[in-house]
């Protein structure tokens, strides 16, 4: 499919936007029920999955979506060659795939989108959608962003040189860069990718250069960009304002108002369903799809179905992100369910003094990209403007002295190219690094000065 046929899709999930409240849930259960049934007969996992749980053939028709066994990271990861229904994927052969092309644009197997998750909790993780789910998610992410803007006006501006800026980690296959950087030029409209580990006098050329229409990024890399606006280090006029990855409190969405003079799209997604939800200022909320995605959410978890990827069926998934829902009200403007808050997503900038003797940063996004074998999970403690500690947790029996080389080396690249070589740290193996109970992961950054 190409740009006619993401248009058409774009089209038809936009008409969802006007259906009623039941027919939207009836949408959902249809979907669900045909995922379900693909999933019990053409997943080695699931059949057996539910097998062993006493769910039968007969069942698949009727059972309730809350009566089935749920899975989470351990055990997709675990079962991730018998999950997929397309038995040419295998989690070894995509990581090695992954390991030999570092570019976004090429597909596995010339036809899979592979994206990884921050590894918040652990080790990134793997998740594949076939053209037509990928297709599904960048239709729907136009669908959100578009506004009240018309789809023939949004199609004819594109193919007027519509400037896209992105802003946030550019580098690997995380879900939102991948989205951008396909979606972007799906749609015909101009890219420019910006990593936001550049130093902030780069992104002072390249902004004022582009000009852009329309910027995306994390809400910490667009308070940074209104800041620089503030000081009269940028000129731009954009229209649309898009944030997501990371939550977006109050006090920053009237910030960027005030200083962008339009409102703020704040898109809610997973590595596991790119685009779950939209807030905007008059939603009081987030709404979230329930088209393409069956939330389930309770006070203690919520699972995640997206109800488009047959590939690799995710069914009640467990995210570990916590949801606080909240009642519909009589006059909704959207027809999906709502949610009030995402939690457990806050992670602090570091900022520090670089070689000039200037403010910069180093985002948690970016410096969570290091690895190596044997490594379980790490945490930066920031002391001082001028030092840092970088604490392992890794796998017994691992060589310690070449997880501290292989880190170095990518940290000191990481240090060149903000020019912050001036900072001081060290690498200190730990036991264990702590989980917080109330969000289910373990902070990337935390400050001890």
């Amino acid at each position: 499919m190409g740009y006619l046929g993401l248009i058409a899709k774009t089209n038809k999930l936009n008409h969802n936007f006007q259906k009623s409240r039941n027919e939207i849930l009836n949408i959902r259960e249809r979907r669900f029920r045909a995922l379900l049934k693909y999933a019990y007969y053409n997943s080695e996992f699931y059949h057996e999955y539910y097998d062993s749980y006493g769910i039968r053939d007969r069942d698949i028709e009727e059972v309730q979506i809350n009566k089935l066994p749920c899975i989470d990271k351990k055990l997709f990861i675990e079962n991730f060659n018998r999950i997929v229904t397309d038995k040419r994927l295998s989690l070894e052969c995509i990581e090695r795939f992954l390991m030999r092309e570092k570019g976004r644009d090429k597909k596995y197997l010339g036809e899979y989108t592979i994206v990884h998750s921050s590894g918040s909790t652990g080790k990134p993780t793997c998740f594949i959608y076939d053209r037509s789910s990928w297709e599904t998610i960048l239709a729907s992410g136009f669908r959100a962003c578009k506004g009240e803007v018309r789809l023939k006006e949004a199609i004819s501006k594109g193919l007027r040189g519509f400037r896209v800026l992105y802003i946030a980690a550019t580098e690997g296959r995380f879900g939102g860069a991948m989205a951008a950087h396909s979606g972007i030029k799906g749609f015909g409209f101009h890219p420019l990718l910006l990593n936001i580990n550049l130093p902030l006098e780069i992104w002072i050329d390249k902004i004022n250069d582009f000009n852009p229409d329309v910027i995306i990024g994390y809400p910490s890399a667009v308070k940074i960009l209104c800041d620089l606006i503030s000081e009269n280090k940028i000129k731009i006029n954009a229209f649309r304002i898009i944030t997501g990855g990371e939550p977006l409190i109050a006090e920053q969405r009237k910030y960027f108002q005030s200083v962008l003079h339009t409102d703020i799209f704040n898109i809610y997604g997973a590595s596991e369903s790119i685009i779950l939800g939209l807030e905007r200022d008059a939603y009081q909320g987030f709404y979230i799809f329930d088209d393409i995605n069956y939330l389930e959410i309770d006070e203690e978890s919520t699972f995640i179905t997206p109800l488009y990827n047959y590939s690799q069926p995710l069914i009640r998934y467990k995210l570990t992100d916590k949801l606080m829902s909240t009642e519909r009200m009589e006059n909704e403007t959207l027809p999906f369910s709502k949610i009030r808050e995402v939690m457990g997503r806050n992670e602090e900038i570091m900022w520090f003094l670089n070689d000039n003797g200037e403010k910069d940063f180093l985002h948690p996004l970016i410096i969570n990209t290091l690895e190596a074998e044997g490594i379980i999970k790490y945490q930066f403690v920031q002391r001082s403007n001028k030092c840092f500690e970088i604490r392992v947790e890794s796998r017994k029996n691992t060589d310690s002295d070449t997880i501290e080389i292989k880190l170095r080396k990518q940290m000191d690249n990481i240090l060149k190219e903000k020019n912050l070589t001036c900072l001081n740290y060290q690498i200190k193996q730990v036991d264990t690094i702590p989980i917080n109970a109330s969000t289910g992961k373990s902070k990337i950054v935390i400050k001890e000065y």
